[in-house]
This record gives C-alpha cells, structure tokens and sequence, in this order.
C-alpha cells in the first residue's frame, strides 16, 4: 500500500530553545493530521548534511531573531534552496521580541519575513511571526552587557502590553493559540 499522506519538512534555527519548541509544537500538530514530518535543527545539522527537499511537498522554515536578525542557518537553508522552495508549500515563522505585543506583529511581519522573502526572492504561502521567550535563567549565555540592552530593550517594547519582565526567570511571550491556528493554517495547504 502506498503512502499517499504529504510529507513536510520542518527546518529551523533555535538560538535558546524557543523556535524548537515552536517547530516540535507545529510537528505534532501536522502529525495529528497525518502528515509525515521530518525536523531538522539547522544549527545543529551540518550544511553539507541537510535533506534533499525532493521528497517533500512542504517545507516550513523557523528562526529566532535576535537583535534584528534571523539565525545564519535558517537564512543559508533557504539561499541554498531558493530554486527548489519555488515548487514546495512553503511557510515560514519567526520567534521575536516584537510579536509579542499584538500592536507590533505587523511591523514583525514586514521587518522580518517580508523583507527575508523580498531580499532572497522567495514566497511563502504562509507567514507568521510568534511571541519569543526572554529567558533571563539562561544568563551565562549571555554577555552582561547583552542582558541589561535586551532587559532595556524588553521592556521598552512591552510599554504597558506585558506585565513586569522579571530579569531573573523565563517570560514566555508565545501565544500557543496563534501557534497551533497556523499550523492548522499550513495543514489545508499543504493537503
């Protein structure tokens, strides 16, 4: 018996968890739904070592963002996959600081997926920037001066949006509704 379920890759680049997370959560929810799906942590994972795409009728790419930028992995896999991703049900999301606040998830959107696509020459079916985390716990990841501009910068951003960030634990920004909406989203188009 043949196998007919689409198959969809799901490749991201995770600076401290947040888009893994993010990408396991949209996994299990394709797999609900009988969609074969193969993850693939991009910082992880070799470039050399990275799956043909050939076998997949999806592929959604996920990365953090920080300090404006995605990871270098995420933005490499679809540079090296530009010609391929045109005949593939692309998606594409991020994790930012900026999504977290519902006045400024457009402004995400354009800064860091419209600008990606339009840089790279690519289109996604489907787009997405999500909540990230700022995970204070995880410090000696970061320089000193890194955690006091990103606690600046935190709650410049969360104004009166977000109750108090406590610069000693994890604040979890993500909205798991949003998340699980858009994984919904991508299963009727990639079925």
């Amino acid at each position: 018996m043949v196998n007919d379920n689409p198959k969809v890759l799901i490749a991201y680049g995770s600076r401290f968890g947040s888009t893994e997370e993010i990408s396991n959560k949209i996994a299990g929810i394709l797999k609900e739904q009988e969609i074969e799906t193969q993850l693939i942590n991009l910082k992880k994972v070799k470039a050399k070592d990275w799956p043909s795409l050939e076998p997949f009728k999806g592929v959604l790419v996920g990365s953090g963002i920080r300090i404006g930028r995605w990871t270098k992995e995420a933005k490499e896999f679809l540079k090296k996959n530009r010609e391929e991703l045109e005949n593939k049900t692309l998606g594409l999301f991020v994790s930012c600081a900026d999504a977290a606040i519902p006045e400024t998830i457009a402004k995400a959107k354009q800064d860091y997926l419209a600008t990606t696509m339009e840089e790279l020459g690519i289109t996604a079916k489907l787009h997405d920037a999500f909540g990230g985390v700022l995970d204070f716990t995880k410090s000696s990841k970061m320089s000193f001066v890194e955690k006091k501009l990103l606690m600046a910068v935190a709650k410049q951003r969360a104004g009166d949006n977000i109750n108090e960030i406590d610069g000693k634990s994890k604040n979890d920004f993500r909205d798991w509704d949003q998340i699980k909406s858009f994984a919904e989203k991508y299963v009727e188009l990639v079925k």
